[in-house]
């Protein structure tokens, strides 16, 4: 496992010095009562000698505590400041170090690191809020300071499950300082979102990072699909969060489905709106080509996708949404993105009555993945054009956009599994 407490280590020393409230004790009275609460604890040290230090660019006597089951994550305490929230995860708090997280066991509570496009997130929180809203918000005015308080006072997005009287809920919070201090990440000015799971029933770290998991990618999927913002759980594998439409109002519930996490994290990463038409499109294909392997289908990969949108959409579905006139003509029209499969009209514009467009686009979503994926000079196997990120096709991707996205979803709902 790679040793996260070494990431953005120098990034205090921009902070501010009002960020934590003023000491009201001395540093080593700091020091002695976190001792005294890690003597409680087996798992937690206290390393502390008082005497100066060399870590190679400056002279350092911060005291330290070590998570020994957290594969030896370490927390400065730089100032007796901060020792309100230091102290609240040495006397109660479970790090999940794979996850940028932190299980409070006694609470049932788990606080966990987001990555993702908050520029999304904060058009969603202005969306549920104010749907009239023509402009987008500027985040240091009235309204920014607005949002920023309701996401560190109530929340948003809430869900909660009521049916098993579990007290399960799920909500956006702003990064508690707790979650700041454990993994070094900078301070969001209030608007940087942090996944709060309440209700949680777990034997051990193992077993609560699982249950984060399970209703964390869950409750974002569902969070992309109804407002559009692509956000995920922190993994190892993350160095940095990326911070750089359609309209969404379908209603969020709390998760009964359990999604799988690669294909949940490729079709948040495939909202960015700030990616790329082509990266985004590549990223909802992927989330399809991960359930290829559970169709049982050998042979090629075009015909494992066959089977994975006939197995996962029905007919009906299809026709529904050929309905929308704007996506089928665009979706029939040769000119548009050459070199494809177009859908057939009945001479009017129209989707033919009754008929399966299901093969079609089939077919046309695996011309457009050759067409992306072939990026050789000349083209690919059969001498296409490649669609390049520059042309004038990549930017014309909005009606396969959406057809690849809405083909993920399906795959990823038909092999949902019940959520305990």
């Amino acid at each position: 496992m790679e040793d996260i407490s070494q990431y953005d280590d120098d990034l205090w020393d921009d902070f501010e010095d009002d960020w934590f409230a003023p000491p009201q004790i001395t540093y080593q009275e700091a020091v002695e009562r976190l001792k005294s609460l890690a003597g409680k604890r087996t798992d937690v040290v206290v390393e502390w000698d008082g005497k100066q230090k060399w870590d190679g660019r400056r002279w350092r006597d911060d005291a330290r505590v070590v998570f020994a089951d957290a594969d030896g994550l370490r927390m400065r305490l730089r100032s007796a400041a901060q020792l309100e929230h230091v102290e609240r995860i040495v006397s109660s708090g479970v790090p999940l170090a794979e996850r940028h997280a932190i299980w409070y066991p006694q609470n049932g509570v788990i606080t966990a690191r987001l990555v993702g496009d908050f520029d999304q997130f904060h058009s969603a929180l202005v969306r549920s809020l104010l749907p009239r809203q023509k402009r987008a918000v500027d985040l240091e005015g009235p309204l920014g300071a607005d949002l920023a308080g309701m996401l560190a006072s109530t929340g948003a997005f809430h869900v909660s499950e009521e049916a098993d009287g579990s007290g399960r809920s799920l909500r956006l919070v702003s990064v508690p300082p707790e979650l700041s201090l454990l993994y070094n990440t900078r301070h969001g000015g209030g608007l940087s979102p942090s996944l709060e799971l309440s209700g949680v029933s777990a034997l051990d770290a193992a077993e609560a990072q699982k249950v984060l998991v399970a209703y964390g990618t869950s409750y974002l999927f569902g969070l992309a699909k109804a407002q559009g913002a692509s956000l995920r759980l922190w993994d190892t594998g993350y160095r940095l969060g990326s911070r750089r439409g359609p309209s969404y109002s379908t209603k969020l519930r709390f998760p009964r489905r359990q999604y799988d996490a690669e294909p949940a994290e490729l079709y948040g990463a495939g909202n960015a709106v700030g990616r790329h038409p082509v990266e985004r499109w590549l990223k909802y294909y992927q989330a399809l080509e991960f359930y290829m392997p559970r169709t049982g289908i050998p042979g090629s990969e075009r015909n494992q996708l066959d089977a994975v949108i006939n197995l996962a959409v029905a007919q009906a579905d299809v026709a529904g949404l050929l309905r929308d006139q704007e996506l089928f003509t665009t979706l029939s029209d040769p000119a548009i993105i050459q070199h494809v499969e177009t859908l057939e009209d009945d001479g009017s514009g129209a989707p033919l009555p009754g008929s399966d467009y299901r093969t079609a686009i089939s077919s046309r979503v695996y011309d457009i993945r050759n067409r992306i994926v072939h990026m050789k000079e000349g083209g690919g196997r059969t001498g296409t054009p490649l669609l390049g990120l520059h042309s004038r096709e990549a930017r014309d991707l909005a009606a396969d956009l959406r057809l690849v996205r809405y083909l993920a979803e399906k795959a990823m709902e038909h092999w949902a599994t019940a959520l305990p």
